[in-house]
């Protein structure tokens, strides 16, 4: 952001997701999945976006919360789905309700989302 002819860091870009041309944050996104549904716990969801051959795509990965352990994954996908296609526009490629710890934290407890599309690259989340 530039300001008074001065520039400012105010994210960082790699976490940035961007799907046809728009730019969207992450934080923004975890934010509309944690409400979407009382199964998503709060605070532990990492939304990213994976490349593919038709651009990029958004994943987003989500533990369970013990409110919601009676919910089914559908029933929770399709609520998250809907959400963020209503508030981002955006149509989610892949939702992964996943066990509670297994959504990587930085040291300081912040999501780390690259840890995370490595691990969701990997087959980690099952």
């Amino acid at each position: 952001m530039l300001h008074d002819g001065r520039l400012y860091v105010t994210g960082r870009i790699k976490d940035l997701i961007i799907v046809d041309g728009r730019n969207h944050y992450p934080q923004d996104v975890e934010a509309t999945v944690q409400e979407a549904h009382p199964a998503v716990r709060r605070d532990r969801v990492a939304a990213f976006s994976l490349a593919g051959d038709e651009g990029e795509r958004l994943v987003v990965v989500a533990e369970r919360s013990r409110a919601g352990e009676s919910a089914g994954v559908e029933e929770v996908g399709r609520a998250v789905r809907a959400a963020v296609r209503k508030y981002h526009d955006l149509s989610v490629h892949d939702f992964v309700l996943t066990g509670a710890g297994t959504v990587p934290r930085t040291s300081s407890g912040k999501i780390a989302r690259r840890a995370c599309l490595q691990a969701y690259q990997e087959g980690l989340f099952v």
